[in-house]
């Protein structure tokens, strides 16, 4: 009878034993796990990526304009602007080419 009691315990504390990982005695000791800076900076890249991901998404989702009709409207602002100021008078013997 007391060899069963023996073998019960041991197999209960060996089913324990089985369970514990590293976290369990790293916390045990009061310490943790160091991270690597490599981990993090990795984390960290992805997590901007991904967000760079979904505001392009995003932006080409709510575009009011194609890229196309931007640049150009984009560029003849630019040649008002220019007139207003007066800079375009020493570009005036360019060809004006479209920006694409």
């Amino acid at each position: 009878m007391m060899v069963k009691d023996i073998r019960k315990q041991g197999l209960k504390a060996l089913k324990y034993l089985q369970d514990i990982d590293k976290d369990d005695v790293l916390d045990a000791l009061g310490l943790e796990e160091r991270t690597s800076p490599w981990t993090t900076a990795l984390g960290t890249i992805g997590i901007f990526a991904l967000g760079c991901l979904v505001g392009a998404g995003i932006g080409l989702a709510f575009a009011p304009k194609s890229g196309e009709e931007f640049r150009s409207e984009l560029g003849e602002r630019m040649r008002k602007k220019a007139d207003e100021m007066g800079v375009g008078e020493q570009f005036a013997g360019r060809s004006q080419m479209p920006v694409t």
